[in-house]
């Protein structure tokens, strides 16, 4: 009798150790990073010093076709402006856009007015009182990128 009761004890403490393990295991771990080279493949093989890792990505429509516009940021803070098609096909950087590509990006937010621009703030360096731009991206038509300044004013920190 006392060999039933360890038995049953055994297989029930099996049984919620399962139980705890395939709870822990479905934890979601960190989010893999996407990385980039410069001329926005995606290549999660790049040693450190020829990636950037993407912190701005998003989907839109144009002209009955189907784009991502997505940022990368490499190690020193610059970043780097692309576009694609979904899955990062036929890359691209914006090189048209050089006021800003390898600019340090303060934020990137989607244009609530417009289904195609993007509002971008850049930061003439890292220190307190420095230059701040605000531009409009307009991507309407992806291969002829149309970059407006909106503001200027200096950060605070």
């Amino acid at each position: 009798m006392i060999y039933k009761i360890r038995s049953k004890t055994t297989l029930v403490n099996g049984l919620f150790l399962s139980l705890i393990l395939s709870l822990f295991s479905n934890i979601p771990s960190k989010a893999q990073e996407t990385y980039i080279d410069n001329e926005c493949q995606q290549n999660q093989q790049l040693s450190k010093s020829d990636l950037f890792s993407i912190f701005y990505k998003l989907e839109f429509q144009t002209k009955g076709k189907t784009y991502w516009f997505y940022s990368g940021r490499y190690q020193d803070g610059a970043a780097i402006f692309c576009i694609s098609q979904p899955g990062f096909k036929q890359p691209r950087p914006l090189n048209e856009l050089k006021p800003i590509q390898f600019n340090f990006i303060e934020k990137i937010t989607k244009d609530p007015g417009k289904k195609t621009a993007f509002l971008i703030i850049t930061r003439e360096g890292n220190g307190s009182y420095v230059p701040m731009i605000q531009y409009r991206l307009t991507l309407s038509t992806p291969d002829k990128p149309v970059l407006t300044k909106l503001r200027t004013w200096r950060s605070e920190r």
